[in-house]
């Protein structure tokens, strides 16, 4: 990332020299130019401030599930630093793959969080249990001493619910690497780009389409992090209760990929079976899955599609924006028209699902319909993630003149 920036403002310098213009300054003929240095910004400010929301939004953001158990450290200096180092691989990697999916399909995981949250919620209410215990339950962090199987299923933690009374919500919030001081820190970097965008919006300030496809993720990362706040981040081993026999080692939960595809998009991970794995699934969130998977999945899902159209409603905030040609004009507009309209076809489909038999026909033709609009939803994100940076060769004079922040403050 830091070599990203650093060729951006080598390449912003160079551009701005070639016009003999400092790299901050524009024409004085120019009606919007910045002709006080003091309120003028480079390319590498608005790069780096994107990309930093951009983090904030995706790799700070993501709350992953328990991993599975790792084998205890070896007690040798050499094999003991090769452990550590597997581990640490093992987590980046967990968390990147979260992070890229966010990228490419953000509602996805504030789908993903409201599954948990309601679960959470309803663990909580029925048990008489913190909000806490009921994300800890839904992320498989509590797991049976005998047997080593996570608890997860409405029979399992009745079974074992005096246990998980026992713990203290403190000693689950210890296990989390982050608290509320740093979520607020990743919460406010959002909020504060937002708060830019309006203000510039506000003084008739040109946007720059990377800021527009940033403050899109600031937008939906408000929902998630509202979802995931009393999530633990980044646990990396359960809490085992019951008896103190030795827990036997078990492998990773075996799934086919239609059961990572489908549970990725929310639905039921028919494969896999708690009693024989140590760990959850990925995006595992519906513990109690005959009557949670029925009767509190429809308001996540909703709520999914809904925000997918939010996002793809914010790249259209840039219809009219200065792009350097009319090809990738039109396809910003025809990419944000896509983004923002196929999260609201599956709605479409099992509407129309709904009225027709239930056959077998009926039901291949709308799993067809469903998978063919998948790829054309990627494609059009990974348009809208490229356009903003090629877009940079060429800005407005307007967009590197500075927010103005002094007319906000009452004066005489």
């Amino acid at each position: 990332m830091l070599i990203l920036l650093l060729l951006v403002h080598l390449l912003s310098s160079k551009a701005d020299a070639s016009r003999g213009l400092p790299p901050v300054l524009k024409a004085p003929d120019d009606p919007d130019s910045c002709d006080d240095i003091n309120n003028c910004r480079r390319l590498f400010d608005i790069v780096w401030g994107c990309l930093t929301t951009i983090f904030a939004c995706t790799w700070a953001s993501v709350h992953p599930n328990v991993p599975p158990p790792s084998p205890n450290p070896p007690d040798s200096f050499w094999p003991k630093l090769k452990w550590r180092i597997i581990v640490t691989t093992g987590s980046f990697w967990r968390r990147l793959k979260l992070m890229l999916i966010a990228v490419i399909a953000p509602e996805l995981m504030v789908g993903f969080a409201a599954r948990q949250f309601m679960v959470a919620q309803v663990f909580s209410k029925e048990f008489n249990i913190s909000r806490t215990h009921g994300y800890f339950i839904s992320m498989g962090g509590f797991v049976a001493r005998t047997g080593g199987h996570p608890i997860v299923t409405e029979e399992l933690v009745r079974k074992h619910i005096s246990d998980i009374a026992k713990i203290r919500e403190k000693t689950i919030e210890n296990k989390s690497k982050g608290d509320a001081l740093s979520k607020s820190v990743a919460l406010l970097q959002g909020l504060w780009f937002v708060t830019q965008c309006l203000a510039r919006v506000d003084q008739h300030l040109a946007v720059t389409e990377l800021e527009v496809a940033t403050l899109a993720f600031a937008v939906v990362n408000v929902f998630i992090w509202v979802l995931w706040w009393q999530k633990p981040l980044d646990v990396q081993d359960p809490i085992a209760i019951g008896s103190d026999e030795d827990v036997p080692e078990f492998q990773p939960p075996a799934l086919s990929w239609k059961d990572r595809f489908f549970g990725l998009l929310g639905s039921h991970y028919d494969d896999y079976k708690p009693l024989l794995s140590s760990s959850v699934p990925s995006f595992w969130a519906i513990s109690k899955v005959d009557d949670v998977g029925n009767k509190y999945t429809a308001i996540p899902v909703i709520a999914e599609f809904v925000v997918g159209s939010v996002f793809g409603a914010i790249h259209c905030a840039a219809w009219n924006a200065s792009f350097p040609s009319s090809d990738e004009k039109w396809m910003w507009r025809s990419c944000a028209v896509l983004v923002t309209a196929i999260p609201q076809l599956p709605l479409i489909l099992v509407g129309i699902f709904l009225t027709m038999d239930s056959d077998t026909l009926g039901e291949v033709v709308a799993f067809v319909l469903f998978l063919s609009i998948i790829p054309v939803y990627i494609v059009a994100r990974l348009f809208l993630i490229a356009l903003p940076f090629t877009a940079l060769r060429a800005l407005p004079p307007g967009a590197f003149v500075d927010v103005d922040w002094s007319i906000y403050i009452p004066h005489l």
